[in-house]
Order: C-alpha cells, then sequence, then structure tokens
C-alpha cells in the first residue's frame, strides 16, 4: 500500500477535507495551493488560500484577522459573474497537517477555498502570442474588454446587494486566467484589499503593476485602474512595466500601435497611470475602446511587432515594502 505523504486542510468538523496537491503562488502571509476535494469517489480540483498563522500572529491579530477574513470572504460570495472566481467556502482550522493528524497541529490557519481554473495565466497565454496578426491583436483587446468590463462592474457597486465597491488589490498577469475559449478570469482577490481605500499594515503588491499609492498601503479603485493600464502594456508590448508611473506614460505612449494617434488622444491614454489618482480615467471599458481604434486602425509596418515578441520578464513574487 502506498504511503499517503500529503498535507492535508479542512474545517474543524472535516479537518482533512482538502488534500494539497502542490503550492501555486503566494501573497503576502498567504499561500495558493492547488488541492483535491473528493466527491462520490473521484477528485475534484480546487484552489485553496492558506493564511499560516504559527510564525506571525498572536492571539489578538489572528481574532481579528479571522473576523477580518470572514467578513471579506463572505463579500466575495456575492460577486456571481463570468469573469470571477467562484468561492466555495472559509474557515478556521489546523494548519497543512497529514491525513488523521489535526489535532496534533500547533496553530491553527485560515483558509479561502476557490473553484479552479483552467487554462493559462496570462504570462504564459501572452507569451504563445506574438500579436502579428489582426486576429492575435483581436484577441488581445478581447482580453482588455472582458478584464474592464468586470473591473468597472465591482467598481460601481452593482457587485454587492448593499451597493459597496469592491476592489481587487493584485491585479497583474498571475492573477488572470484564460481558458480554452478566451474567457479571462480574475483570480486571488487579495482578502485584505477587498474594502475600497483600504489602508493595510503590510504592504504587498506585484511590481510594475502597483500604483504609487499602494506602497503606502492603500489601495481603491484608482489603484485598480493602474494595474490596469500596466497590465494593457504588458498584454500589448509583451514587456514587464517599469514600476514608476512617468515611465509607464511613456512607455505606453511609445507603443506603436498608441505613438501615431492623435496628441489628444495619446493623453487620454496615458491617463490611466497618472500618478494622482483622481485623474485616471473613471471607465476601463471606455479606456478600452480608445485603444482599440490604434490597434485596430494602424497599418504601419512600424506598428507590427517584430517576429519574436519580446520574452516576458520571468515573474517576481510579491514582496514586502516599507511604509512610505
Amino acid at each position: 500500500m502506498t504511503r499517503d505523504n500529503s498535507l492535508y486542510v479542512g474545517p474543524a468538523s472535516a479537518p482533512d477535507r482538502y488534500r494539497l496537491r502542490r503550492s501555486i503562488g503566494r501573497g503576502g502571509e498567504a499561500v495558493l495551493y492547488l488541492a483535491e476535494l473528493e466527491l462520490s469517489g473521484a477528485a475534484e480540483p480546487v484552489v485553496v488560500k492558506v493564511l499560516d498563522t504559527r510564525r506571525t500572529m498572536t492571539e489578538e491579530r489572528f481574532a481579528r484577522a479571522s473576523a477580518d477574513w470572514g467578513d471579506q470572504a463572505e463579500l466575495l460570495r456575492f460577486l456571481h459573474r463570468p469573469g470571477i472566481v467562484g468561492v466555495r467556502e472559509h474557515f478556521e482550522g489546523a494548519p497543512p497537517h497529514p491525513r488523521g493528524q489535526a489535532e496534533e497541529a500547533p496553530a491553527r490557519s485560515l483558509c479561502l477555498v476557490m473553484n479552479h481554473v483552467e487554462g493559462l495565466d496570462l504570462r504564459d497565454w501572452r507569451a504563445e502570442r506574438t500579436l502579428e496578426t489582426p486576429a492575435e491583436r483581436r484577441e488581445a483587446l478581447r482580453t482588455l474588454v472582458q478584464l474592464a468590463e468586470v473591473l468597472d462592474w465591482l467598481h460601481s457597486g452593482q457587485a454587492t446587494p448593499s451597493g459597496r465597491v469592491v476592489v481587487h488589490g493584485d491585479l497583474s498577469p498571475g492573477n488572470v486566467m484564460v481558458d480554452g475559449d478566451g474567457q479571462a478570469t480574475l483570480v486571488d482577490f487579495g482578502l485584505s484589499k477587498i474594502a475600497p481605500d483600504r489602508l493595510t499594515a503590510e504592504v504587498w503588491f506585484t511590481p510594475g503593476f502597483a500604483a504609487p499609492e499602494v506602497y503606502e498601503g492603500r489601495r481603491s479603485p484608482a489603484a485598480d485602474r493602474y494595474a490596469f493600464g500596466a497590465l494593457a502594456y504588458f498584454l500589448l508590448s509583451g514587456e514587464d512595466p517599469p514600476a514608476g508611473c512617468e515611465q509607464l506614460r511613456d512607455r505606453l505612449a511609445r507603443l506603436p500601435w498608441i505613438a501615431e494617434l492623435p496628441p489628444a488622444q495619446i493623453a487620454a491614454l496615458q491617463a490611466v497611470a497618472d500618478p494622482d489618482p483622481e485623474r485616471r480615467p473613471d471607465s476601463l471599458v471606455t479606456w478600452v475602446d480608445q485603444l482599440r481604434r490604434g490597434v485596430l486602425t494602424t497599418t504601419s509596418a512600424s506598428a507590427r511587432p517584430s517576429a519574436a515578441a519580446p520574452a516576458p520578464q520571468p515573474a517576481t513574487a510579491p514582496r514586502p515594502r516599507p511604509r512610505l
């Protein structure tokens, strides 16, 4: 008989409910795992986000974090729409442990279980394309339109019964999945960032996709819009965006499809990376519509990417930055 070396998590009533297959990412103090849930004798894939508190939290802080995760996970359960990952459950339980050994675990963890999304993350999806053909450029625009529609919906207050604005908080290529039908889905919402204008004690972000105010721990719809502009730059160029506002504005203006547009339209597209959050566009759908005119109508040879798109830079793991 093969020995089971797997680790498990689950609520107190079923501590071995989810078998953790492998780690697939990390954000702040939390780790993302591809996991399995056994149903009627068959294993169904899910993603489990685990906040392990063994070394990082006092009892008082754990109680606050548990209440916060619970409230915000419940808020995520309201978000039913194509393009947003589904949430199955959240619970407090033993940290990852061998089967049958939950009671021996030295501490507790907070867990959020999400549906598994088949497909490629946006970085891998972009690596398979050069955007040389109109068809590939239309694919890229379709992806941006889908993401813009979802983000505008989250920011509008229509996503929740109370009209509460929802912020993703960590928009980056690694947090967007594209399936075989071309549907883009936002995944891994930062639980500590779900409320708008939330000031967090620890600052975690993906370099190049963070607005200036995120360095101070402040996230808002405007910060999501900045990240979206950086994501658009990545998707069109195949390169990671620069870290600063002015550099991103300059790089956007130099994209071949944007450079040939009228100056006023270039300025409107650059506004997504404005250092002042109040000056960023209110509607990402409108912003993409302005971008579409350049991407689909520019025909000069200079607007066509080279035969081999620039190789995307290796993904950089989110890291803490000191409060400024």
